[in-house]
């Protein structure tokens, strides 16, 4: 966890490292209002902020004009209800989702136009993958993850490795990543996780995460 004069002062810093700006909001959560109002807090991250954000966060964003497309995630569903998310995941497809709905790509075209703290982030996301990268060129990034033992599903909502690796729920992806950090390595894999969480799980510095993002193509 940043340590909490770093994360005070960083907040109040009108040139703060967006990076680091995305670390204190993921693991200092009570900083999130304060890291939303940072003229250096780029979309993606108030993106996220209104979207996994305590509720001071969320309601200082909304008096932006920024909210959750789909409204704040609550509590996850309990495990009793997760099958039926599940259901529904199977039947979606990444090729229902309309123009006007969440796309990653676009979304990142037009932050990069709006903000140049973006690329920034964007470029920092890159170096730490080819980082992580580079640790593995001893043998196939895909053997040596495949050398690893599955992670074990421990969370208490019934999100499974298999739903983490298989899903193109764009809002099932983002509520394992939140609710089943022990799933993040399978997020990481799955080829329907969007680019702005694929930058997000970079910046965690797992070990087990950065070996699933070598893997991917």
């Amino acid at each position: 966890m940043v340590d909490y004069d770093k994360a005070v002062a960083t907040v109040q810093d009108p040139n703060a490292d967006p990076v680091l700006l995305a670390k204190i909001a993921y693991e200092n959560p009570e900083f999130g209002a304060n890291v939303a109002v940072n003229p250096r807090c780029y979309p993606g991250l108030k993106r996220w902020l209104a979207t996994f954000g305590d509720e001071r966060a969320r309601q200082t964003l909304a008096q932006m004009g920024v909210t959750a497309e789909d409204g704040p995630v609550a509590d996850a569903q309990p495990a009793q209800d997760v099958a039926a998310d599940s259901a529904a995941a199977d039947q979606y497809s990444a090729d229902s989702y309309s123009a006007d709905q969440y796309s990653a790509d676009s979304y990142a075209a037009s932050a990069a136009q709006q903000q140049p703290a973006q690329d920034q982030y964007a470029a920092a996301a890159a170096q730490q993958q080819y980082v992580a990268q580079q640790q593995y060129t001893a043998q196939p990034a895909q053997d040596q993850y495949a050398a690893q033992q599955e992670p074990q599903a421990t969370n208490p909502y019934g999100y499974t490795a298999q739903m983490a690796l298989e899903t193109t729920d764009q809002e099932l992806i983002a509520k394992i990543a939140q609710y089943a950090p022990e799933l993040r390595p399978c997020i990481a894999r799955n080829p329907s996780t969007y680019p702005a969480l694929v930058d997000w799980l970079a910046q965690l510095n797992d070990p087990a995460v950065n070996a699933a993002l070598a893997t991917r193509q």
